[in-house]
């Protein structure tokens, strides 16, 4: 009688939260399927759409902490641009400048025929 050797299987390694977030991530930018994704980075397609799902229903994630620095309010004050005999542009706010400019290089571009 013939003995049946049998090799004791072999257990995929666990990856920590860290490196999931990290293939994820790559698998987001990729464009690739998740199929194909899986299989590029030797990931048992099932556990990868595990990974997915899981990380669907947890939400985003917070982007971390952002350095704001905030801006002290201007002083009240008004700026008023004569535009000829029948205009005049009034501007309130630092805010409005870009707008402003944009409105003024409008109204001196050379116009088609």
């Amino acid at each position: 009688m013939k003995s049946l050797t049998v090799s004791p299987r072999r257990r995929a390694r666990r990856t920590d939260a860290a490196q999931r977030a990290q293939v994820l991530a790559a698998f987001e930018r990729s464009g690739l399927s998740a199929s194909a994704f899986a299989r590029q980075k030797g990931v048992n397609y099932t556990t990868f759409c595990g990974w997915r799902q899981r990380q669907a229903e947890a939400g985003p994630s917070p982007a971390g902490f952002v350095q704001v620095q905030l801006v002290e309010p201007e002083a009240a004050g008004e700026l008023v641009i004569e535009l000829g005999p029948t205009g005049r542009l009034r501007l309130t706010s630092l805010a409005q400048l870009p707008l402003a400019a944009r409105l003024l290089q409008a109204l001196n571009a050379p116009s088609p025929c």
